[in-house]
């Protein structure tokens, strides 16, 4: 295909300058070099003549006035008669009396009928093989293209050649001037326009008169006119006779035509220069064609897609150079081979069997194909072929292809994103859930065991989030290097992992490989260049004994592990009885999302002391969940519940409205000085807007003051270090809410977070408290943590205070504030009226104690 495209285009520019019968010389040079012809001939007939009068021929050492091609029993003939006609081989045994076949030992022919303007046949082009050819499709395609140009100039010529008219018929040669298809006009020596006759109106679109009114520089294109000028200039000069040239013209209408023009001095008697006469051809659809087909080599040429051209016995015969890039073969080490040269192996002989049955039946395939490279590199790619066809016969193959290596590497990079776990490079949680239906479907035995790191939420909150997923590699890392080849590791949530491990009948069994895994948790963990400690809870389920359905192994596995995290076990085995405790878990979570909606729910406070007046001086607001069926639930069971089943932040609104609300009736009853503490969680500082402003507007809807009102919240959400939360801590703190760190100690304690959070008061927690003044370890850990909390400038609140040595151990390291049993329990709101009371009265510290 670039071959013959190159070969038209060579063609077309040795022509665009030529005319007549160095036209006719030039197009049979031409054609014989293209198409490797041993002679190339272009011949006319008079009318009703027995031969044909050779007019061009190739080699140059053949003389045109000696050669006559007859007109009977001659390949010429046939192709007179039909238009064109080609003979591959056996030439002279098909016509022995052609007196030049054999003289020239020719064996092949090709030839193609010349016409007019008018569609008559008034010549031939023909050529003639010494050797057979196997092949003449790609010889008769450009005879086919490039015939009707050399037809055009044959008929031009021999209009030449006809006898000059005589002075005394001038109405024929009138007649003539103005029936000539081509445009004839008179110019003064100027360039003014004289005489035009109609093909030139015709062709521009100017009538006569209008014509007659311009020079020919007027219609010339500006650039095109520059470039005649010193031709124009030579002709009058009488340097030369005449000049043919290419040029665009201005029609009528500002459409740009391309035209051959040819001027001519014509002289007087004296022979002196008289005026020029101008011969207007349009060439305008000729030049576009050659436009089209040189667009159309240089897309070949520059196409990123690979193009292969395939003649009708599957050979190579043109490639572009995006092939070559692609293949690595260049186009001469391809041509003449076969496609299968590419071939990878990869496909057996039915694939290629089918694509050639597409083919022959509808002309076309697409498909992806992996194919080789020169260096033996094998590559996918996107494939089309598709089928030229004469006369229903194919003639060529043209495949298409593109290099879609890049496409299926990120193909399988989204395939792995879509299946596997981008921290661990773990199966994820889909691609998991797939191999477990599978395993369930074909009825294999198995265990299905999850497992959940303990405290992982405390390792990001007290290092971070780095080291949170360094830590969760290396637990992938142990995970994998404990399974068989046959078992399968997944990540299937933030911290949870999954086992399925196959072969496994009895619980036995399965508890010996869990207790496997774990014993890889008692080695310590390298993170930041500190030795951690992590262990972790498996819940695990059996197939068939425990159900035959991917998600209710599943939930059982989960469930086993829910229920072992509760217990504190690292080892839950599902039970039966563990569904029906699922079931009233979700029973119970149901039955507080209405007791909140109803506003069931009631609150208890317990005093909190102020050592050094020995009065009452907060309240801490604790809720209370009296159930019909289950009686008193402990704020320990069904907190965890809200917190599952997001009820947190309707559980918090609640316990805020009925605080603020009895703290407001408490200062109304003559308690005015009492603060007010309530506990706020994690999950609630998330929800509420920056400024806090729901809070805030509950604290005044009672017509508190907020610094009558002491938001206690964990140490786990101060050392989040979040941006969002130290925003709304500020807004409370702004508005003269004091804050409270609750339970200090029991986490992932970071005294440096004291440091840089506006806190007011440390809670510490019991476990602290327990065992002194007695035990002298836990005695110095609290005095120090004391200490440390009063240099910075926060006071201290001491819990669960019990008895009476406490207290005075308490007393004695300064600490501000005490609660406890010792104290007083919980109250409701009646009782704590009259405990208030007492107090009041003169009831302190000595006397409760």
């Amino acid at each position: 295909m670039r071959r013959a495209l190159d070969s038209v285009y060579q063609i077309i520019s040795s022509l665009a300058h030529s005319n007549g019968q160095g036209y006719c010389d030039t197009f049979v040079s031409e054609i014989a070099v293209a198409v490797m012809a041993d002679v190339a001939l272009i011949a006319s007939r008079e009318s009703n003549a027995s031969h044909l009068t050779v007019q061009a021929a190739y080699p140059s050492s053949l003389d045109p006035d000696t050669l006559m091609l007859p007109m009977t029993d001659s390949p010429d003939a046939i192709t007179w008669q039909e238009g064109e006609a080609w003979f591959s081989d056996r030439l002279l045994q098909l016509f022995p009396a052609m007196q030049l076949t054999d003289e020239w030992q020719a064996q092949a022919y090709a030839g193609i009928a010349l016409k007019d303007a008018d569609g008559e046949t008034i010549g031939i082009c023909c050529l003639l093989y010494r050797q057979p050819q196997a092949n003449m499709t790609k010889v008769m395609g450009l005879l086919r293209l490039l015939g009707p140009l050399a037809g055009r100039e044959l008929a031009l010529m021999l209009q030449r050649q006809l006898p000059q008219l005589l002075p005394d018929t001038p109405h024929v040669l009138q007649s003539m001037l103005f029936q000539a298809p081509v445009g004839i006009g008179k110019l003064d020596l100027t360039g003014r326009i004289l005489w035009a006759n109609p093909a030139i109106e015709k062709m521009l679109g100017y009538p006569l008169n209008e014509l007659l009114q311009c020079t020919i520089s007027d219609i010339n294109h500006p650039e095109d006119w520059q470039h005649s000028i010193a031709s124009y200039a030579e002709i009058r000069r009488g340097e030369c006779s005449s000049f043919t040239r290419e040029k665009r013209y201005f029609c009528k209408g500002g459409e740009i035509l391309w035209v051959r023009v040819t001027v001519t001095l014509i002289r007087d008697e004296q022979q002196q220069p008289d005026y020029l006469m101008v011969l207007l051809e349009n060439i305008d659809p000729l030049k576009r064609h050659a436009e089209q087909l040189k667009l159309s080599h240089r897309v070949y040429d520059n196409l990123s897609e690979a193009i292969l051209v395939c003649d009708a016995d599957s050979r190579i015969i043109s490639v572009n150079p995006a092939f070559e890039q692609i293949t690595g073969y260049r186009s001469e080490e391809v041509c003449g081979q076969r496609p299968s040269i590419l071939n990878s192996g990869l496909h057996d002989r039915t694939f290629y069997a089918d694509m050639y049955h597409a083919l022959e039946r509808v002309g076309v395939w697409r498909g992806e194909v992996w194919n080789k490279r020169k260096n033996g590199k094998l590559y996918p790619q996107q494939l089309m072929i598709s089928t030229l066809r004469e006369a229903g016969k194919i003639q060529q193959y043209i495949a298409i292809f593109s290099d879609i290596s890049q496409t299926k590497v990120a193909e399988q990079k989204i395939a792995t994103q879509a299946n596997y776990d981008n921290l661990t490079s773990l199966p994820n949680r889909w691609l998991f859930g797939r191999s477990l239906n599978r395993f369930c479907e074909q009825g294999e035995r198995f265990a299905l065991m999850v497992l959940d790191l303990n405290n992982f939420k405390a390792v990001n909150n007290s290092m971070d989030h780095h080291a949170g997923d360094a830590l969760l590699r290396e637990v992938s890392d142990r995970l994998v290097s404990r399974a068989r080849t046959e078992d399968l590791v997944a990540r299937i949530g933030g911290d949870e992992f999954a086992f399925l491990v196959p072969g496994i009948v009895t619980r036995r069994q399965a508890e010996v490989f869990a207790k496997q895994v774990i014993g890889n948790f008692s080695r310590p963990f390298m993170l930041a260049n500190q030795h951690l400690y992590v262990t972790a809870t498996i819940g695990m389920t059996l197939c068939p004994v425990d159900g035959c359905e991917s998600d209710e192994l599943l939930r059982n596995a989960e469930q086993a592990l829910f229920t072992a995290k509760r217990q504190g076990l690292l080892l839950g085995v599902y039970c039966s009885s563990m569904r029906e405790e699922a079931r009233q878990r979700h029973q119970m979570q149901q039955d507080l999302a209405e007791a909140i909606k109803l506003e069931q729910l009631t609150m208890a406070y317990q005093p909190i002391w102020d050592n050094r007046s020995g009065r009452v001086a907060k309240l801490e607001a604790l809720v209370r969940w009296y159930h019909p069926q289950w009686g008193q639930v402990s704020p320990a069971e069904f907190i965890p519940l809200a917190e599952e089943a997001g009820l947190m932040q309707g559980l918090g609104s609640l316990v805020l409205w009925q605080s603020c609300r009895d703290l407001a009736r408490l200062q109304q009853s003559g308690f005015p000085d009492l603060q007010m503490s309530i506990n706020r969680s994690t999950m609630e500082f998330q929800t509420i807007d920056p400024e806090a402003s729901e809070w805030l507007k509950v604290i005044h809807h009672f017509g508190l003051d907020p610094a009558d009102i002491v938001i206690e919240i964990t140490e786990s959400l101060l050392m989040e270090n979040s941006d969002q939360h130290r925003v709304r801590i500020d807004a409370l703190r702004d508005a003269g809410c004091k804050l409270a760190i609750d339970d200090f100690g029991t986490g992932y304690s970071a005294l440096n977070y004291l440091r840089t959070f506006p806190v007011d008061l440390v809670k510490i927690d019991r476990s602290f408290v327990r065992y002194i003044p007695f035990n002298e370890q836990d005695r110095m850990l609290l005095d120090g943590i004391i200490n440390i909390v009063h240099n910075l400038g926060m006071q201290v609140v001491i819990e669960g205070v019990e008895t009476r040595e406490q207290l005075n151990f308490l007393c004695q390291k300064g600490c501000a504030f005490t609660q406890g049993y010792l104290l007083s329990r919980p109250l409701a709101y009646d009782d704590l009226i009259d405990y208030l009371a007492l107090n009041r009265q003169g009831m302190n510290l000595t006397v409760v104690s």
